[in-house]
Protein backbone atom coordinates (compact mmCIF):
# COMPACT_ATOMS: atom_id res chain seq x y z
CA UNK A 1 0.00 0.00 0.00
CA UNK A 2 1.81 3.65 -1.08
CA UNK A 3 2.40 5.42 1.86
CA UNK A 4 0.10 9.24 2.17
CA UNK A 5 1.87 12.72 2.69
CA UNK A 6 2.82 13.14 6.23
CA UNK A 7 -0.30 15.36 8.42
CA UNK A 8 2.45 17.67 9.63
CA UNK A 9 0.83 21.08 11.17
CA UNK A 10 0.65 23.88 8.64
CA UNK A 11 1.46 26.91 10.68
CA UNK A 12 0.87 29.48 7.85
CA UNK A 13 -2.38 27.96 7.14
CA UNK A 14 -5.99 28.90 8.79
CA UNK A 15 -6.78 25.37 7.54
CA UNK A 16 -6.25 22.02 9.36
CA UNK A 17 -3.31 19.87 8.17
CA UNK A 18 -3.80 17.70 5.05
CA UNK A 19 -1.83 15.97 2.12
CA UNK A 20 -1.74 18.42 -0.86
CA UNK A 21 -1.78 14.49 -3.23
CA UNK A 22 -3.99 11.70 -2.14
CA UNK A 23 -3.09 8.16 -2.13
CA UNK A 24 -4.24 5.85 -4.17
CA UNK A 25 -3.07 2.35 -5.78
CA UNK A 26 -2.71 4.85 -8.99
CA UNK A 27 -0.97 7.76 -7.81
CA UNK A 28 2.75 6.90 -8.13
CA UNK A 29 6.06 8.61 -8.48
CA UNK A 30 7.35 8.62 -11.77
CA UNK A 31 10.37 7.89 -10.54
CA UNK A 32 9.88 4.89 -8.13
CA UNK A 33 6.06 3.44 -8.35
CA UNK A 34 5.38 4.56 -4.79
CA UNK A 35 3.22 7.43 -4.03
CA UNK A 36 4.19 11.28 -3.93
CA UNK A 37 5.39 11.82 -0.04
CA UNK A 38 5.45 15.29 1.83
CA UNK A 39 7.95 13.72 4.41
CA UNK A 40 10.02 16.00 6.77
CA UNK A 41 12.83 15.08 4.58
CA UNK A 42 10.97 15.73 1.43
CA UNK A 43 10.11 19.24 3.19
CA UNK A 44 13.69 19.95 3.77
CA UNK A 45 14.71 19.33 0.10
CA UNK A 46 11.65 21.66 -0.83
CA UNK A 47 13.08 24.60 1.11
CA UNK A 48 16.69 24.11 -0.11
CA UNK A 49 15.79 22.95 -3.48
CA UNK A 50 12.89 25.37 -4.53
CA UNK A 51 14.24 28.48 -2.80
CA UNK A 52 11.31 31.22 -3.42
CA UNK A 53 10.06 31.57 -6.68
CA UNK A 54 12.22 29.51 -8.24
CA UNK A 55 11.77 27.48 -12.15
CA UNK A 56 11.30 23.61 -11.75
CA UNK A 57 12.73 21.91 -14.97
CA UNK A 58 10.63 18.65 -15.46
CA UNK A 59 12.97 15.42 -16.17
CA UNK A 60 10.15 12.89 -15.79
CA UNK A 61 8.42 11.32 -18.06
CA UNK A 62 4.89 12.36 -18.27
CA UNK A 63 2.58 9.44 -18.58
CA UNK A 64 3.95 8.58 -21.98
CA UNK A 65 3.35 11.89 -23.92
CA UNK A 66 5.56 12.19 -26.42
CA UNK A 67 8.68 14.48 -25.76
CA UNK A 68 8.72 16.40 -29.00
CA UNK A 69 5.22 18.10 -27.57
CA UNK A 70 5.62 22.06 -27.84
CA UNK A 71 6.21 23.01 -23.48
CA UNK A 72 3.66 25.61 -21.85
CA UNK A 73 4.28 28.00 -19.28
CA UNK A 74 2.17 26.58 -15.64
CA UNK A 75 2.85 28.84 -12.58
CA UNK A 76 2.04 27.12 -9.40
CA UNK A 77 1.41 29.38 -6.23
CA UNK A 78 1.29 27.97 -2.81
CA UNK A 79 3.12 29.55 0.76
CA UNK A 80 4.30 25.66 1.26
CA UNK A 81 7.50 24.74 0.12
CA UNK A 82 6.93 20.84 0.36
CA UNK A 83 3.08 21.22 -1.41
CA UNK A 84 5.15 23.35 -4.21
CA UNK A 85 7.86 20.35 -4.36
CA UNK A 86 4.95 17.88 -4.12
CA UNK A 87 3.25 19.70 -7.27
CA UNK A 88 6.44 20.13 -8.92
CA UNK A 89 7.55 16.19 -8.98
CA UNK A 90 3.11 15.66 -10.06
CA UNK A 91 3.79 17.56 -13.27
CA UNK A 92 7.27 17.54 -14.14
CA UNK A 93 7.65 16.06 -17.36
CA UNK A 94 8.98 17.94 -21.15
CA UNK A 95 5.14 19.17 -21.64
CA UNK A 96 5.39 21.92 -18.91
CA UNK A 97 7.91 24.68 -18.11
CA UNK A 98 6.59 24.84 -14.07
CA UNK A 99 7.46 28.58 -12.36
CA UNK A 100 6.67 28.76 -8.57
CA UNK A 101 5.57 31.36 -6.43
CA UNK A 102 4.81 31.40 -2.75
CA UNK A 103 3.01 34.68 -1.72
CA UNK A 104 0.47 36.85 -3.65
CA UNK A 105 3.37 39.69 -4.63
CA UNK A 106 5.61 36.96 -6.19
CA UNK A 107 3.05 35.37 -8.18
CA UNK A 108 1.71 39.14 -9.48
CA UNK A 109 6.22 39.49 -10.36
CA UNK A 110 6.12 36.47 -12.27
CA UNK A 111 3.11 37.74 -13.61
CA UNK A 112 5.09 40.46 -14.78
CA UNK A 113 7.51 39.00 -16.26
CA UNK A 114 5.77 36.29 -18.73
CA UNK A 115 2.37 34.94 -20.06
CA UNK A 116 0.97 31.66 -18.52
CA UNK A 117 -0.97 28.28 -19.67
CA UNK A 118 -2.36 27.88 -16.66
CA UNK A 119 -2.17 28.89 -12.92
CA UNK A 120 -2.50 26.60 -9.97
CA UNK A 121 -3.23 28.81 -7.20
CA UNK A 122 -4.21 27.96 -3.20
CA UNK A 123 -6.93 29.41 -1.70
CA UNK A 124 -5.44 29.98 1.88
CA UNK A 125 -2.17 32.16 1.83
CA UNK A 126 -0.99 34.86 4.23
CA UNK A 127 -1.30 38.38 3.26
CA UNK A 128 -3.09 38.19 -0.31
CA UNK A 129 -5.30 35.40 -0.01
CA UNK A 130 -6.22 32.96 -3.36
CA UNK A 131 -9.26 34.82 -3.69
CA UNK A 132 -7.80 38.14 -3.58
CA UNK A 133 -5.15 37.46 -5.72
CA UNK A 134 -7.47 36.04 -8.33
CA UNK A 135 -9.09 39.10 -8.73
CA UNK A 136 -5.77 40.93 -9.02
CA UNK A 137 -4.68 38.63 -12.20
CA UNK A 138 -8.32 39.06 -13.93
CA UNK A 139 -8.09 42.58 -13.21
CA UNK A 140 -5.20 42.45 -16.02
CA UNK A 141 -5.69 42.89 -19.79
CA UNK A 142 -3.31 40.24 -20.35
CA UNK A 143 -3.71 37.81 -17.84
CA UNK A 144 -7.69 37.76 -17.64
CA UNK A 145 -8.44 34.78 -19.40
CA UNK A 146 -5.61 32.93 -18.42
CA UNK A 147 -7.51 29.94 -16.97
CA UNK A 148 -7.03 29.17 -12.56
CA UNK A 149 -7.38 25.96 -10.65
CA UNK A 150 -8.12 26.74 -7.19
CA UNK A 151 -7.07 24.18 -4.30
CA UNK A 152 -8.02 24.28 -1.06
CA UNK A 153 -8.20 21.71 1.95
CA UNK A 154 -11.20 19.16 1.44
CA UNK A 155 -14.47 20.20 3.22
CA UNK A 156 -14.73 23.64 2.25
CA UNK A 157 -17.60 25.74 2.53
CA UNK A 158 -19.84 25.86 -0.43
CA UNK A 159 -19.90 29.84 -0.64
CA UNK A 160 -16.31 29.27 -1.06
CA UNK A 161 -16.34 27.12 -3.98
CA UNK A 162 -18.53 29.67 -5.45
CA UNK A 163 -17.07 33.03 -4.79
CA UNK A 164 -13.60 30.81 -6.65
CA UNK A 165 -15.81 30.44 -9.66
CA UNK A 166 -17.29 33.77 -9.54
CA UNK A 167 -13.98 35.37 -9.81
CA UNK A 168 -12.84 33.08 -12.74
CA UNK A 169 -11.66 30.31 -11.73
CA UNK A 170 -11.93 26.87 -13.99
CA UNK A 171 -11.82 23.83 -11.62
CA UNK A 172 -11.96 24.09 -8.09
CA UNK A 173 -9.62 21.08 -6.03
CA UNK A 174 -10.04 19.65 -2.74
CA UNK A 175 -6.93 18.78 -1.33
CA UNK A 176 -5.06 15.80 -0.92
CA UNK A 177 -5.76 16.11 -4.90
CA UNK A 178 -4.69 12.72 -6.83
CA UNK A 179 -2.01 12.73 -9.04
CA UNK A 180 -4.17 11.47 -12.36
CA UNK A 181 -6.92 13.57 -12.13
CA UNK A 182 -4.69 16.61 -11.33
CA UNK A 183 -2.69 15.57 -14.75
CA UNK A 184 -5.98 15.51 -16.67
CA UNK A 185 -6.90 18.83 -15.41
CA UNK A 186 -3.77 20.24 -16.37
CA UNK A 187 -3.45 18.42 -19.49
CA UNK A 188 -7.12 19.81 -20.49
CA UNK A 189 -5.67 23.45 -20.35
CA UNK A 190 -2.52 23.03 -21.86
CA UNK A 191 -3.58 21.61 -24.55
CA UNK A 192 -6.12 24.18 -25.24
CA UNK A 193 -3.41 26.75 -24.51
CA UNK A 194 -1.57 24.72 -27.33
CA UNK A 195 -4.18 24.98 -29.84
CA UNK A 196 -5.06 28.81 -29.12
CA UNK A 197 -1.23 28.95 -29.56
CA UNK A 198 -1.52 27.05 -33.24
CA UNK A 199 -4.13 29.50 -34.02
CA UNK A 200 -2.98 32.27 -33.67
CA UNK A 201 0.67 31.07 -35.17
CA UNK A 202 -1.85 29.71 -38.17
CA UNK A 203 -3.89 32.80 -38.20
CA UNK A 204 -0.33 35.29 -38.37
CA UNK A 205 0.87 33.32 -40.96
CA UNK A 206 -2.47 33.79 -43.04
CA UNK A 207 -2.11 37.66 -42.20
CA UNK A 208 1.56 37.47 -43.07
CA UNK A 209 0.89 35.84 -46.64
CA UNK A 210 -1.97 37.72 -47.13
CA UNK A 211 0.07 40.92 -46.77
CA UNK A 212 3.03 39.55 -49.18
CA UNK A 213 0.23 39.21 -51.73
CA UNK A 214 -1.14 42.32 -51.26
CA UNK A 215 2.62 43.73 -51.59
CA UNK A 216 3.11 41.78 -54.69
CA UNK A 217 -0.36 42.88 -56.17
CA UNK A 218 0.31 46.73 -55.16
CA UNK A 219 4.09 46.18 -56.73
CA UNK A 220 2.09 45.18 -59.85
CA UNK A 221 -0.22 48.13 -60.11
CA UNK A 222 2.47 49.84 -59.39
CA UNK A 223 4.92 49.38 -62.24
CA UNK A 224 1.53 48.94 -64.33
CA UNK A 225 1.29 53.05 -63.44
CA UNK A 226 4.28 53.81 -63.51
CA UNK A 227 4.11 52.20 -67.54
CA UNK A 228 0.48 53.85 -68.37
CA UNK A 229 1.90 57.20 -66.67
CA UNK A 230 5.57 57.19 -69.15
CA UNK A 231 3.22 55.80 -72.35
CA UNK A 232 1.14 58.61 -71.33
CA UNK A 233 3.98 61.58 -70.71
CA UNK A 234 5.04 59.78 -74.06
CA UNK A 235 2.08 60.66 -76.19
CA UNK A 236 0.98 63.93 -75.16
CA UNK A 237 2.11 66.91 -77.03
CA UNK A 238 3.71 68.80 -73.45
CA UNK A 239 7.55 69.05 -72.47
CA UNK A 240 6.90 66.85 -69.16
CA UNK A 241 9.70 66.05 -66.98
CA UNK A 242 10.38 64.58 -63.49
CA UNK A 243 12.67 65.09 -60.73
CA UNK A 244 13.62 64.48 -56.99
CA UNK A 245 12.63 66.58 -54.32
CA UNK A 246 16.16 69.32 -55.06
CA UNK A 247 14.64 69.43 -58.51
CA UNK A 248 17.56 67.60 -60.33
CA UNK A 249 15.88 65.85 -63.09
CA UNK A 250 14.93 62.06 -63.06
CA UNK A 251 13.07 62.13 -66.46
CA UNK A 252 12.37 63.93 -69.47
CA UNK A 253 9.51 62.88 -72.29
CA UNK A 254 10.16 62.35 -76.07
CA UNK A 255 8.59 66.13 -76.61
CA UNK A 256 11.35 67.95 -74.10
CA UNK A 257 14.04 66.14 -75.80
CA UNK A 258 13.27 67.13 -79.58
CA UNK A 259 11.87 70.54 -78.31
CA UNK A 260 15.00 71.90 -76.39
CA UNK A 261 17.58 69.19 -77.51
CA UNK A 262 18.96 68.82 -73.77
CA UNK A 263 17.71 65.01 -73.16
CA UNK A 264 18.12 63.73 -69.53
CA UNK A 265 21.67 62.24 -70.48
CA UNK A 266 22.86 66.01 -70.82
CA UNK A 267 20.76 67.13 -68.09
CA UNK A 268 21.51 64.58 -65.53
CA UNK A 269 21.55 66.00 -61.75
CA UNK A 270 20.48 69.44 -63.59
CA UNK A 271 17.71 71.72 -63.74
CA UNK A 272 15.21 71.82 -66.26
CA UNK A 273 15.91 76.00 -65.91
CA UNK A 274 18.58 74.95 -68.40
CA UNK A 275 16.42 75.46 -71.58
CA UNK A 276 14.62 78.76 -69.91
CA UNK A 277 15.19 82.03 -71.76
CA UNK A 278 17.90 83.65 -70.43
CA UNK A 279 15.55 86.97 -70.10
CA UNK A 280 13.32 84.72 -67.77
CA UNK A 281 15.79 82.22 -66.05
CA UNK A 282 17.03 84.75 -63.21
CA UNK A 283 13.03 85.29 -61.95
CA UNK A 284 12.03 81.56 -62.96
CA UNK A 285 15.04 80.35 -60.45
CA UNK A 286 14.03 82.37 -57.63
CA UNK A 287 9.87 81.35 -57.99
CA UNK A 288 11.42 77.39 -58.54
CA UNK A 289 13.63 77.74 -55.16
CA UNK A 290 10.87 78.86 -53.07
CA UNK A 291 8.64 76.25 -54.61
CA UNK A 292 11.24 73.74 -53.70
CA UNK A 293 11.80 74.92 -50.11
CA UNK A 294 8.07 75.53 -49.29
CA UNK A 295 7.14 72.41 -51.34
CA UNK A 296 4.24 74.09 -53.08
CA UNK A 297 3.09 73.95 -56.88
CA UNK A 298 5.28 75.84 -59.22
CA UNK A 299 3.26 78.12 -62.10
CA UNK A 300 4.79 80.67 -64.15
CA UNK A 301 5.14 81.95 -67.90
CA UNK A 302 8.28 81.42 -69.37
CA UNK A 303 10.05 81.47 -72.34
CA UNK A 304 11.49 77.94 -73.42
CA UNK A 305 14.15 77.74 -76.44
CA UNK A 306 13.27 75.80 -79.15
CA UNK A 307 16.58 73.46 -80.42
CA UNK A 308 15.67 73.60 -84.39
CA UNK A 309 15.76 77.84 -84.76
CA UNK A 310 16.86 78.87 -81.36
CA UNK A 311 13.45 80.59 -81.05
CA UNK A 312 12.04 81.67 -78.15
CA UNK A 313 8.46 80.69 -77.14
CA UNK A 314 6.22 81.40 -74.59
CA UNK A 315 5.43 78.24 -72.30
CA UNK A 316 3.20 78.07 -68.99
CA UNK A 317 5.47 75.86 -66.85
CA UNK A 318 3.86 74.09 -63.77
CA UNK A 319 4.99 72.08 -61.55
CA UNK A 320 3.67 69.91 -58.86
CA UNK A 321 5.03 68.12 -55.77
CA UNK A 322 4.54 64.42 -55.37
CA UNK A 323 4.38 63.26 -51.45
CA UNK A 324 4.13 59.44 -49.90
CA UNK A 325 1.79 58.56 -47.67
CA UNK A 326 2.77 60.32 -44.69
CA UNK A 327 2.71 63.25 -46.71
CA UNK A 328 6.67 63.95 -47.18
CA UNK A 329 7.60 65.49 -50.30
CA UNK A 330 9.51 62.66 -52.71
CA UNK A 331 9.33 64.68 -56.04
CA UNK A 332 8.16 66.79 -58.74
CA UNK A 333 6.31 66.19 -61.87
CA UNK A 334 6.77 69.57 -64.40
CA UNK A 335 4.71 70.23 -67.67
CA UNK A 336 5.10 72.83 -70.23
CA UNK A 337 2.52 73.81 -71.98
CA UNK A 338 3.54 76.05 -75.59
CA UNK A 339 1.31 79.76 -75.57
CA UNK A 340 2.94 81.57 -77.83
CA UNK A 341 -0.20 81.43 -80.01
CA UNK A 342 -2.24 82.47 -77.05
CA UNK A 343 0.05 85.08 -76.37
CA UNK A 344 -0.35 86.84 -79.89
CA UNK A 345 -3.59 86.61 -79.61
CA UNK A 346 -4.34 88.51 -76.26
CA UNK A 347 -1.48 91.08 -77.63
CA UNK A 348 -3.72 91.43 -81.01
CA UNK A 349 -7.08 91.74 -78.96
CA UNK A 350 -5.36 94.28 -76.19
CA UNK A 351 -4.22 96.17 -79.48
CA UNK A 352 -7.09 96.43 -81.02
CA UNK A 353 -9.23 97.01 -77.91
CA UNK A 354 -6.57 100.33 -77.42
CA UNK A 355 -7.29 101.74 -81.01
CA UNK A 356 -10.87 101.56 -80.77
CA UNK A 357 -10.82 102.85 -77.19
CA UNK A 358 -8.75 105.56 -78.20
CA UNK A 359 -10.90 106.09 -81.74
CA UNK A 360 -14.74 105.46 -80.16
CA UNK A 361 -13.40 108.43 -77.26
CA UNK A 362 -13.09 111.51 -79.63
CA UNK A 363 -16.41 110.64 -80.86
CA UNK A 364 -17.81 109.98 -77.67
CA UNK A 365 -16.93 112.93 -75.54
CA UNK A 366 -18.47 115.26 -78.95
CA UNK A 367 -21.22 113.57 -78.44
CA UNK A 368 -21.45 114.20 -74.34
CA UNK A 369 -20.86 117.98 -74.76
CA UNK A 370 -23.36 118.44 -77.37
CA UNK A 371 -26.39 116.71 -75.39
CA UNK A 372 -25.35 118.61 -71.68
CA UNK A 373 -24.95 121.75 -73.59
CA UNK A 374 -28.43 120.83 -75.26
CA UNK A 375 -29.43 119.46 -71.28
CA UNK A 376 -28.75 122.87 -69.49
CA UNK A 377 -30.68 125.28 -72.98
CA UNK A 378 -33.24 125.61 -70.79
CA UNK A 379 -36.33 125.37 -72.58
CA UNK A 380 -36.31 121.75 -73.16
CA UNK A 381 -40.01 120.37 -72.41
CA UNK A 382 -39.99 117.99 -69.16
CA UNK A 383 -40.52 114.88 -71.11
CA UNK A 384 -37.73 115.57 -73.44
CA UNK A 385 -35.38 116.68 -70.40
CA UNK A 386 -35.91 112.82 -69.19
CA UNK A 387 -34.91 111.57 -71.93
CA UNK A 388 -32.33 113.64 -72.51
CA UNK A 389 -30.67 113.34 -68.73
CA UNK A 390 -30.79 109.65 -69.54
CA UNK A 391 -28.62 110.06 -72.79
CA UNK A 392 -26.07 111.65 -70.54
CA UNK A 393 -26.05 108.65 -68.30
CA UNK A 394 -25.56 106.45 -71.39
CA UNK A 395 -22.92 108.45 -72.70
CA UNK A 396 -20.91 108.76 -69.31
CA UNK A 397 -21.46 104.63 -68.91
CA UNK A 398 -19.97 104.13 -72.36
CA UNK A 399 -17.16 106.71 -71.45
CA UNK A 400 -16.58 104.48 -68.43
CA UNK A 401 -16.43 101.24 -70.54
CA UNK A 402 -13.83 102.81 -72.83
CA UNK A 403 -11.89 104.66 -70.35
CA UNK A 404 -11.71 100.43 -68.45
CA UNK A 405 -10.43 99.26 -72.02
CA UNK A 406 -7.86 101.77 -71.82
CA UNK A 407 -6.93 100.87 -68.52
CA UNK A 408 -6.87 97.26 -69.81
CA UNK A 409 -4.50 97.79 -72.56
CA UNK A 410 -2.22 99.92 -70.25
CA UNK A 411 -1.95 96.88 -67.96
CA UNK A 412 -1.30 94.10 -70.54
CA UNK A 413 1.77 96.90 -72.38
CA UNK A 414 3.36 97.61 -68.89
CA UNK A 415 2.66 100.90 -69.02
CA UNK A 416 -0.04 101.51 -65.74
CA UNK A 417 1.77 104.65 -64.62
CA UNK A 418 1.13 105.95 -60.82
CA UNK A 419 0.97 109.85 -60.17
CA UNK A 420 1.32 109.44 -56.32
CA UNK A 421 0.75 112.39 -53.53
CA UNK A 422 0.18 112.81 -50.26
CA UNK A 423 -3.67 112.75 -49.31
CA UNK A 424 -6.55 111.61 -47.33
CA UNK A 425 -7.87 108.19 -47.79
CA UNK A 426 -11.16 108.67 -45.33
CA UNK A 427 -11.88 111.98 -47.70
CA UNK A 428 -11.84 110.61 -50.60
CA UNK A 429 -13.84 107.66 -49.66
CA UNK A 430 -16.14 110.41 -48.62
CA UNK A 431 -16.10 112.11 -52.18
CA UNK A 432 -16.94 108.87 -54.18
CA UNK A 433 -19.52 108.01 -51.31
CA UNK A 434 -21.46 111.31 -52.15
CA UNK A 435 -21.27 110.94 -55.99
CA UNK A 436 -22.56 107.19 -55.36
CA UNK A 437 -25.81 108.40 -52.95
CA UNK A 438 -27.54 109.49 -55.27
CA UNK A 439 -27.54 106.84 -57.99
CA UNK A 440 -27.91 104.48 -54.85
CA UNK A 441 -31.05 106.23 -53.67
CA UNK A 442 -32.45 106.11 -57.12
CA UNK A 443 -32.35 101.80 -56.41
CA UNK A 444 -33.60 102.09 -52.68
CA UNK A 445 -30.64 101.17 -51.72
CA UNK A 446 -28.41 103.63 -48.26
CA UNK A 447 -24.40 103.87 -48.84
CA UNK A 448 -23.18 104.35 -45.39
CA UNK A 449 -19.47 105.70 -44.52
CA UNK A 450 -17.60 104.76 -41.12
CA UNK A 451 -13.98 106.54 -41.47
CA UNK A 452 -14.29 108.12 -37.95
CA UNK A 453 -9.87 109.53 -38.75
CA UNK A 454 -7.91 110.66 -41.44
CA UNK A 455 -6.08 107.83 -42.80
CA UNK A 456 -3.18 109.99 -44.72
CA UNK A 457 -0.79 108.05 -47.38
CA UNK A 458 1.56 108.43 -50.22
CA UNK A 459 -0.64 107.34 -53.50
CA UNK A 460 -2.17 107.63 -56.95
CA UNK A 461 -5.77 109.44 -56.20
CA UNK A 462 -7.42 109.23 -59.29
CA UNK A 463 -6.52 105.33 -59.53
CA UNK A 464 -7.51 104.65 -56.15
CA UNK A 465 -10.79 106.37 -56.96
CA UNK A 466 -11.45 104.38 -59.76
CA UNK A 467 -10.64 101.03 -57.29
CA UNK A 468 -13.35 102.76 -55.35
CA UNK A 469 -15.86 103.52 -58.02
CA UNK A 470 -15.55 99.85 -59.61
CA UNK A 471 -15.98 98.98 -56.10
CA UNK A 472 -18.99 100.13 -55.09
CA UNK A 473 -20.45 99.91 -58.41
CA UNK A 474 -20.05 95.88 -57.78
CA UNK A 475 -21.77 96.83 -54.87
CA UNK A 476 -25.32 98.59 -56.44
CA UNK A 477 -24.56 96.01 -59.16
CA UNK A 478 -24.51 92.36 -56.88
CA UNK A 479 -25.85 94.42 -53.35
CA UNK A 480 -29.72 93.18 -54.14
CA UNK A 481 -30.88 96.55 -53.12
CA UNK A 482 -29.62 96.12 -49.24
CA UNK A 483 -27.32 98.71 -47.44
CA UNK A 484 -23.77 99.42 -48.38
CA UNK A 485 -20.98 100.03 -46.41
CA UNK A 486 -17.52 101.89 -46.57
CA UNK A 487 -15.01 102.05 -43.93
CA UNK A 488 -11.24 103.14 -43.96
CA UNK A 489 -9.15 102.98 -41.06
CA UNK A 490 -5.46 102.64 -40.84
CA UNK A 491 -2.55 101.85 -38.91
CA UNK A 492 1.28 102.62 -38.52
CA UNK A 493 2.37 101.14 -41.95
CA UNK A 494 -0.57 100.47 -43.54
CA UNK A 495 -4.36 101.79 -44.55
CA UNK A 496 -7.57 99.71 -45.48
CA UNK A 497 -10.68 100.34 -47.58
CA UNK A 498 -13.61 97.92 -47.14
CA UNK A 499 -16.69 98.18 -49.01
CA UNK A 500 -19.37 95.56 -47.87
CA UNK A 501 -22.94 94.44 -50.21
CA UNK A 502 -25.51 91.95 -48.68
CA UNK A 503 -26.28 90.85 -51.91
CA UNK A 504 -26.21 86.87 -53.84
CA UNK A 505 -22.22 86.46 -52.84
CA UNK A 506 -19.40 84.37 -54.46
CA UNK A 507 -19.31 80.94 -54.31
CA UNK A 508 -16.02 79.84 -52.81
CA UNK A 509 -14.41 78.11 -56.17
CA UNK A 510 -15.25 81.39 -57.79
CA UNK A 511 -13.46 84.13 -55.68
CA UNK A 512 -9.87 83.58 -57.40
CA UNK A 513 -11.70 83.48 -61.02
CA UNK A 514 -13.36 87.14 -60.48
CA UNK A 515 -10.14 89.04 -60.46
CA UNK A 516 -9.11 88.13 -64.26
CA UNK A 517 -10.22 89.98 -67.18
CA UNK A 518 -13.56 89.29 -68.74
CA UNK A 519 -14.61 87.24 -65.41
CA UNK A 520 -18.07 87.81 -63.98
CA UNK A 521 -19.84 86.54 -60.73
CA UNK A 522 -22.53 85.34 -62.70
CA UNK A 523 -23.66 85.58 -66.35
CA UNK A 524 -23.97 88.48 -68.43
CA UNK A 525 -27.55 88.22 -69.55
CA UNK A 526 -28.11 88.72 -65.90
CA UNK A 527 -25.93 92.08 -64.69
CA UNK A 528 -24.75 93.97 -67.62
CA UNK A 529 -21.04 94.71 -67.71
CA UNK A 530 -17.54 93.63 -69.40
CA UNK A 531 -15.86 91.64 -66.30
CA UNK A 532 -12.87 93.93 -66.34
CA UNK A 533 -14.11 96.42 -62.74
CA UNK A 534 -12.57 93.76 -60.24
CA UNK A 535 -9.39 92.95 -62.61
CA UNK A 536 -8.60 96.79 -62.66
CA UNK A 537 -8.84 97.65 -59.20
CA UNK A 538 -6.45 94.36 -58.27
CA UNK A 539 -3.98 95.66 -60.91
CA UNK A 540 -4.07 99.34 -59.68
CA UNK A 541 -3.57 97.84 -56.00
CA UNK A 542 -0.70 95.55 -56.76
CA UNK A 543 0.87 98.42 -58.52
CA UNK A 544 0.66 100.60 -55.05
CA UNK A 545 1.96 97.67 -53.63
CA UNK A 546 -1.14 96.43 -52.08
CA UNK A 547 -3.44 93.55 -51.89
CA UNK A 548 -7.05 92.95 -52.81
CA UNK A 549 -8.82 90.40 -50.09
CA UNK A 550 -12.39 88.86 -50.25
CA UNK A 551 -15.27 87.75 -47.76
CA UNK A 552 -17.64 86.06 -49.36
CA UNK A 553 -20.12 83.11 -49.84
CA UNK A 554 -23.47 82.42 -52.30
CA UNK A 555 -26.29 84.12 -50.60
CA UNK A 556 -24.54 85.92 -47.74
CA UNK A 557 -23.02 89.23 -49.44
CA UNK A 558 -19.36 90.19 -50.19
CA UNK A 559 -16.78 92.04 -48.30
CA UNK A 560 -13.77 93.73 -50.48
CA UNK A 561 -10.94 94.89 -47.87
CA UNK A 562 -8.42 96.75 -50.16
CA UNK A 563 -4.89 97.27 -48.34
CA UNK A 564 -2.41 99.55 -48.96
CA UNK A 565 1.31 100.90 -47.73
CA UNK A 566 1.07 104.55 -46.60
CA UNK A 567 4.28 104.94 -48.52
CA UNK A 568 4.28 102.63 -51.35
CA UNK A 569 7.90 101.99 -52.80
CA UNK A 570 6.46 101.92 -56.24
CA UNK A 571 4.55 105.37 -55.97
Amino acid sequence: MPRPISSSPISSSPISSSPIISSSPNSSSPSSGGSLSSSPAAGGSAASSQGSGSAVSGSHASSGRPSSIEPVDVLLIDDRAEDLLTLSHVLAGPEYRLQTARSGPEALKRLLEQDFALILLDVFMPVIDGFELASLIKQRERSQSTPIIFMTAAGSELSQIYRGYSLGAVEYLSKPVDPDVLRAKVRIFADLFRKDQRLERQAEALRQSERRERDVLLTELRHSAERRYLHLAEAVPLSVWTADSQGNLTYTNRYWNTYTGLPLAELRDRSWLEAVDPADRHACAEAWREAIATGQAYERECRLRRASDGASRWHLSRAVPERNESGQLQGWLGTHADIEEAKRAIFARDEFLSIASHELRTPLTALKLRLQSALHAGDLPEKARHRMESAVLQTERLERLIENLLDVSRITTGHLDLESELFDLAEMAQDVTERFREQAARGGTSVELNAPAPVVGRWDRLRLEQVATNLLSNALKFGGGRPIGVAVQGDQAHATLTVTDRGIGIAPENVARIFHQFERVVGHRTFGGLGMGLYIARQIVQAHGGSVEVESASGQGSRFHVILPLNPARA
